[in-house]
């Protein structure tokens, strides 16, 4: 009979349940196909485990996984297989794992895992939330082929404002609910706006959806070129995004939703404390010759950046034409038609748009210099002629300042959604804002704890193991989607998060937090495996377990009767 021996169980047996309850392993292993190896656990599982080491509290991940999985309960981490050594969980094994995937199409593991997901779950599938972020990268990578099959680490438009780093783009893609189901890993240098462009060609493809059944993408400003939405048009799907600058109708939107002044109330779209208030104003407009909806928002907070930017723009227009005003007043002019000409001309030169300029044209008798050098005679006669001199005093245009001050609060939201009965500005409002799904998908994936696990040498590796971490986000917001579910409802009670604040919409890390430091024992009596929880859970862990879907079964192998009578005839 073996030693009682202690382990961690922490919320590792949840995530094993919720990747169980899809079959994770088996939907990676019919992806990838059976591999010809004397490996014990197989790719699937293995997989699993990579998910567990990724979302697990250590600072380093993808190193030393034995070490890892050392003080753990791996039967309670991949309830399918109770069988797994210690010693059979290693770094090189996670490299072959890792090669396996890249060999069957990354991005194809993923969609298959993501489309399992959604059928699980019942995920709603009909809006999605599209956006791109890059994840910077040391070292030089300088063995790698441009344009071939592996996404090629450069040097790009980096968002973490390291343009001195290399880097891959990471694309993603959204429920409404935060739960990636989309997702491509392209160049370092790869477009928004071309990445964009893939997508909406493949939308429908992989969410697995006919042409007549509702899609509604909903992206950042990227999304909206030309090109982009002439294939939007060619495949049948509705968008959502912001109407860029580059497009001249966005400013005379602008404009004209201040001369009509017909806001629309909206209100707040959020609880948070200090959230803006919206108006709205509606009207039908056309790019390339096809009608879209525009929704001018006015924020009673204004854009901060746009703000600074502004005032940076009046502050350089003040220094650019001071220093012509100098120089133009102290030019003489013949007669005072010439001064006024000049001061058109400057207006026609210079566009003032901020400042307006007071002149005044002063009148002045000068003495005419000599033509000759020296000492002048006694009865020589001195000349006067009458020159004409412009003052400019420059002033800023309070109500032109005050008219872009308003513009800095305003944005212009486009869409195919015509129908303003079944989409009012609100709920398009609240979908474009929902963008915030896939920014918490940034965060995760932005970790500065990854740095261990992006440290590999093959770029194929790196890029499987991003779309592995990218699975990892799927079991974690899943986690996070039942729980906020299951407490939506009223009269449920909130639980406890974070520092025991009661809440109903917890996230995942405050999960995490509250289901960790639960020990277990474990015994092997004979071939039996027996494991259980020495005392009993807290009353906010038991509601998190209930919640999550599971009973407390999931922290024990064998009854503790079969335990108590296999003790009893061992005595």
């Amino acid at each position: 009979m073996n030693t009682i021996e202690p382990y961690r169980g922490d919320y590792y047996p949840i995530l094993g349940q919720l990747m169980n309850e899809m079959d994770l392993a088996g939907v990676i292993n019919e992806t990838v196909g059976i591999e010809r190896s004397q490996a014990k656990v197989d790719i699937g599982t293995f997989t699993c485990l990579i998910i567990h080491n990724l979302l697990g509290d250590v600072n380093i991940r993808l190193y030393r996984m034995n070490e890892f999985f050392g003080d753990k309960a791996l039967p309670l981490m991949v309830p399918w297989n109770h069988d797994i050594d210690i010693n059979d969980i290693n770094d090189d094994r996670a490299a072959r794992v890792l090669d396996a995937i890249w060999d069957a199409d990354p991005q194809k593991v993923f969609s298959t895992v993501s489309y399992a997901a959604i059928k699980v779950h019942d995920l709603e599938t009909n809006i999605i939330h599209g956006d791109t972020t890059s994840r910077t990268f040391e070292g030089a990578y300088d063995k790698q082929e441009e344009h071939g099959d592996v996404p090629f680490i450069t040097h790009g438009f980096n968002k973490d404002h390291r343009p001195d780093l290399k880097q891959l783009v990471f694309g993603v893609g959204t429920t409404i609910e935060g739960v990636p189901v989309m997702a491509e890993i392209a160049d370092g240098n790869e477009s928004d706006k071309t990445l964009n462009g893939r997508w909406v060609k493949s939308l429908r493809t992989q969410l697995r959806k006919e042409d007549d059944e509702p899609l509604i993408y909903v992206a950042d400003s990227s999304l909206i070129t030309v090109p982009n939405l002439r294939l939007i048009d060619k495949y049948h799907i509705n968008i959502i995004s912001r109407l860029p600058g580059i497009f001249a109708i966005e400013n005379q939107l602008k404009r004209s939703a201040i001369e009509h002044n017909k806001w629309k109330h909206i209100g707040k779209i959020s609880e948070e404390k200090g959230a803006a208030v919206y108006k709205s104003w509606d009207t039908t407009d056309m790019i390339d010759n096809r009608a879209y909806r525009f929704i001018v928002v006015k924020s009673d907070q204004k854009d901060k950046r746009k703000l600074k930017a502004l005032d940076k723009s009046v502050k350089k227009e003040k220094e650019d034409i001071s220093v012509k005003l100098k120089k133009i007043q102290k030019r003489p002019f013949a007669c005072k038609r010439d001064a006024e000409i000049e001061t058109e001309k400057l207006f026609k030169k210079h566009r003032v748009t901020y400042h307006r300029i007071d002149w005044k044209i002063k009148k002045k008798e000068e003495r005419i210099k000599r033509k000759r050098r020296g000492r002048p005679k006694r009865n020589e006669t001195v000349q006067y002629r009458t020159n004409y001199y412009l003052k400019g005093d420059l002033r800023k245009d309070k109500d032109v300042y005050k008219k872009e001050q308003e513009l800095c609060g305003l944005f212009v939201l486009i869409t195919t959604l015509q129908d303003t009965d079944k989409y009012p500005s609100k709920s398009i409002l609240e979908r474009y804002k929902g963008q915030g799904n896939v920014e918490r998908i940034f965060k995760f994936l932005k970790n500065p704890a990854w740095i261990g696990a992006f440290c590999l040498k093959k770029t194929e590796r790196l890029v499987a193991l991003g779309y592995v971490l990218l699975m990892a986000a799927i079991v974690y917001t899943l986690w996070e989607r039942r729980v906020r579910k299951a407490l939506e409802p009223e009269g449920v009670e909130p639980i406890e998060g974070l520092n025991r604040i009661k809440t109903k919409k917890p996230t995942a890390f405050a999960l995490q937090i509250v289901m960790s430091r639960i020990l277990i024992l474990s015994q092997r009596i004979d071939e039996t495996l027996f494991i259980w929880l020495p005392k009993p859970l807290n009353p906010n862990q038991k509601r998190i377990i209930e919640l999550s879907g599971f009973s407390e079964d999931i922290y024990s192998i064998g009854t503790k009767d079969d335990l108590e009578k296999i003790l009893g005839l061992i005595k």
